[in-house]
Formats: structure tokens, sequence, C-alpha cells
């Protein structure tokens, strides 16, 4: 592997960088530089993304839909190359959000196995942008006691 390699260290920092930026409901155009601008390819139980005019209304949703969200990194495993990486990411994902007129806000809290494909970029410090993104690679594992989705 050469010394311009991608690194699975490297993978790990991007990806919790890309989680970071969904709990804080950053900038759309800051959301973008995680992302292909072209072959775009992600896969959510409640659409799928092709382009950034899909992303932009999927993340205006679901910014003004959840709240208090936490991404826990749990794992980034695959195999990378010197220009891209196949990897499953496990994320532990709590979030908030409330169904007028109920009289209290609904939490969920589950791991979501995913997977990516990724590739050199130069749209953000990391270096990567993610391609495809399979947010259901295996179902959502619940925690007990929480709302489901």
């Amino acid at each position: 592997m050469s010394e311009d390699a991608i690194t699975m260290e490297q993978v790990r920092a991007f990806a919790a960088a890309w989680f970071l930026a969904l709990d804080q409901h950053v900038p759309i155009e800051q959301a973008y530089s995680f992302l292909a601008d072209d072959a775009l390819n992600m896969q959510f139980p409640d659409g799928d993304i092709r382009d950034f005019d899909t992303f932009r209304r999927w993340y205006e949703r679901v910014t003004n839909l959840f709240f208090d969200e936490i991404h826990a990194l749990h794992s980034v495993d695959g195999t990378v190359s010197a220009d891209g990486a196949e990897v499953r990411v496990v994320v532990g994902w709590q979030a908030s959000w409330f169904e007028p007129p109920a009289a209290r806000s609904k939490r969920t809290s589950m791991d979501a196995t995913q997977d990516w494909t990724i590739r050199r970029s130069t749209k953000n410090a990391f270096g990567l942008e993610i391609v495809t993104c399979n947010a259901t690679a295996e179902p959502f594992a619940y925690a007990l006691g929480f709302a489901r989705l």
C-alpha cells in the first residue's frame, strides 16, 4: 500500500464527521461536501437518493422532524484501496420527534448497519466522499422500550 492510499483510520474519521454533521443539522452545502456529485446512490427506508436535489428533500425533512439526535459510531470495517473503500458501518442512533397533537414526543434508540462505497474527493478536509450508502443493510436493531420508526 502506497503512502497515498486511503487508510481505515481515514475512513473512520470521515464516517465520524459525517454522523456529527447529521447530529448538528449542518447547512446543506456542508452536508453536500460529504457526498459524490455524480453516481450518488443512497438507500433509506423512506426513499432513495440519487442526486443533490433528492438529498436536499430528504435532509430538509429529517432535520425538521428529528431533534436531540445522537449518532454513535460503533464500527467501520471493510476493504480500502488507493482510491476508495467498501465498508460496513454500524452506528447507534438516538433521536426524538413530535407528532401533534400527542402530549409527548417520541424517542428512538437503535443500531443501524450500513454499507458504504467511498472514493477520494477534494471537497472536504477528509479527502473522501460517499458514493453509495445502503442505510438498511440489515434490519434496524431497536433498543427495548424505545419507539420504532
